[in-house]
């Protein structure tokens, strides 16, 4: 069995502390987050980009994004330091489910996390340059630059291709972020320690996790890989010996 990567440790760490006890399995993060993060869940049945801009303009918020109107299972909205996560609520449960904590993992991972950076590296008031409040100084453009924090307002509404996938390297690695922490979030992989069986793994995973199936089997050989695999515990055991 095959740990976490570190920062996903570490968020998934700093979001448990932060909302509290973990509710038993399988696990729906919507309370959670509402104790640990200034995220809010908007329902909108059969969800699309359109409801999304519809919210945002309702709400004076910015909705100037050049995204073409599609189905959406669930999207996020971050600015300000607060998130709203659009769900469809008609999806089935694993779906919600998983969802709800990829959406959270984006909040985590692609604007929480770079907000507290920024803040550290730039002091508390950059974050008003990356809420879009007010332009940045000359020297913050500078310090910026050499700390490879963008100073821009951040909206996670992605473009996709025709097919319905991530456009681009950095979208899909984004994507495939996401995914991981929210698995780490649903079904913690210290909880699989001892497992070598993968159809044992990926049944556990949607049985008594809730993960929906093809989630499942991704995540089951992210922690299971196969023998020959260098990320296999059998080489990293036998590297180590």
């Amino acid at each position: 069995m095959t740990g976490p990567p570190v920062w996903v440790s570490e968020l998934a760490e700093r979001f448990w502390a932060d909302a509290g006890d973990a509710p038993p399995f399988p696990r729906d993060l919507e309370s959670p987050a509402a104790f640990a993060v200034p995220v809010t869940v908007i329902p909108v049945a059969r969800l699309r980009v359109g409801h999304v801009f519809d919210h945002l303009r309702r709400a004076g918020l910015p909705a100037d994004f050049n995204v073409a109107d599609r189905p959406l299972r669930a999207t996020l909205y971050c600015w300000t330091g607060f998130g709203r996560i659009f769900l469809d609520p008609t999806d089935p449960p694993p779906e919600r489910r998983f969802s709800i904590a990829h959406e959270l993992a984006h909040f985590l991972r692609d604007y929480d996390a770079p907000r507290r950076q920024v803040a550290k590296a730039l002091g508390p008031a950059a974050l008003q340059v990356l809420d879009g409040l007010r332009p940045p100084t000359a020297d913050e453009r500078i310090s910026a630059i050499l700390r490879n924090r963008p100073l821009a307002p951040h909206c996670h509404l992605m473009s996709r291709e025709a097919d319905g996938h991530p456009r681009g390297d950095d979208e899909r690695r984004a994507e495939a972020d996401a995914d991981r922490l929210a698995c780490e979030l649903l079904a913690p992989a210290t909880l699989f320690q001892g497992e070598t069986d993968l159809t044992v793994v990926e049944h556990r995973l949607t049985a008594e996790f809730g993960l929906p199936t093809s989630i499942a089997s991704r995540y089951a050989r992210l922690l299971i890989p196969p023998p020959g695999s260098p990320y296999s515990l059998i080489a990293r055991l036998k590297k180590s010996s």
